[in-house]
């Protein structure tokens, strides 16, 4: 846990959602300054590691949970920018599908012999247990 101050020095960037940057992902010119200035504060408040957080700083958090409604512009554009968010990652393919076609995709193809019909449907046969005496 740190102190406020050390979250609010550092900028806040999202390339992963907003690679071209806020303004041109659906942020006016304020809420992004906002984000980038307090976006870090922000993210560390929901997570709990920040050591001496304001009553601003835990009314946030309520309106992040839905509990409260925003009533700062920091709050406004966080939920902004959340809802942009949510809103991306819902139309976007999810990831593991697309790992396992690209997976499928590059698999290698291999040269042996395909295994015959029957090899391949009969059972592989289990080894019996070993059995041990029993001591009484």
């Amino acid at each position: 846990m740190l102190p406020r101050d050390h979250y609010l020095k550092q900028t806040f960037q999202d390339a992963v959602n907003f690679p071209d940057g806020f303004e041109k992902g659906g942020l006016s010119d304020i809420q992004a300054r906002l984000i980038r200035k307090q976006g870090v504060l922000v993210n560390a408040l929901s997570v709990d590691e920040v050591s001496d957080p304001t009553a601003d700083d835990l009314h946030i958090l309520k309106v992040i949970a839905n509990q409260s409604a925003p009533k700062s512009p920091i709050e406004q554009a966080w939920v902004k920018y959340l809802s942009i968010v949510k809103a991306r990652q819902a139309s976007a393919p999810s990831k593991s599908k697309a790992k396992a076609t690209k997976a499928k995709a590059t698999e290698p193809v291999s040269t042996e012999e395909p295994e015959t019909l029957e090899s391949a449907t009969k059972p592989a046969k289990a080894k019996a247990p070993k059995k041990t005496a029993k001591t009484d």
